[in-house]
């Protein structure tokens, strides 16, 4: 599959930190009628990659599977340490057998079809009406976590929900290192010149 490759500038990440950080802004893209929930792994290894790509790629996942509940329901973050052993285990054939950190994205919406699993990361393909929705959400996660290292995998039962797993690679960093990826964080904070794009089509 070909995707579009985006400028990225990687820095060691805490990714329990950085999905607290996103909670507030989560919970106003999903409104009231979605239950979000955020479970963190115990003790979970630092990656290496692009702070804001990430931070785009999570408000996609979760934008999507708001739009896959118009009635209301239910989304699910965890994170997890992935070791080699669980690679194996797991049999994915796209995924090689390392050490990563994933993130699933969890919904209990419509589902996806069969037949559209092989197309969703596509550019410009998208299930939604015309004029609510380009097509790049998914593309966008998948060129991010391709050229980050990692594997993203995609589960999905019609009537019943899906759920989106990210495997990035976990970093080979100090302590030294990862304090430094915190202090660049709370610097942009404090400057307050953090963007994130959201793509928002529900008038």
């Amino acid at each position: 599959m070909q995707a579009r490759r985006q400028t990225l500038r990687p820095q060691v990440l805490q990714l329990g930190d950085v999905l607290s950080d996103l909670q507030m802004l989560m919970r106003r893209l999903v409104g009231e009628k979605i239950t979000l929930d955020l479970h963190h792994g115990r003790d979970l290894w630092l990656v290496k990659a692009d702070l804001n790509q990430f931070e785009q790629v999570i408000v996609n996942l979760v934008v999507n599977a708001r739009d896959a509940m118009a009635g209301g329901g239910r989304i699910e973050i965890r994170t997890r340490n992935i070791t080699t052993q669980d690679c194996r285990a797991f049999g994915e054939r796209v995924l090689v057998p390392g050490e990563y950190a994933a993130i699933e994205v969890e919904d209990n919406g419509h589902g996806i079809p069969a037949d559209l699993k092989e197309k969703i990361f596509e550019p410009f393909f998208t299930t939604k009406e015309v004029g609510k929705g380009t097509g790049l959400g998914l593309a966008m996660v998948y060129g991010f976590v391709n050229q980050s290292g990692g594997t993203v995998t995609v589960y999905s039962e019609v009537g019943a929900g899906t759920t989106f797993r990210l495997y990035l690679p976990r970093a080979a960093e100090t302590a030294t290192k990862m304090q430094a990826g915190t202090d660049v964080r709370q610097r942009r904070r404090s400057r307050g010149d953090e963007k994130i794009l959201v793509e928002e089509d529900n008038p």
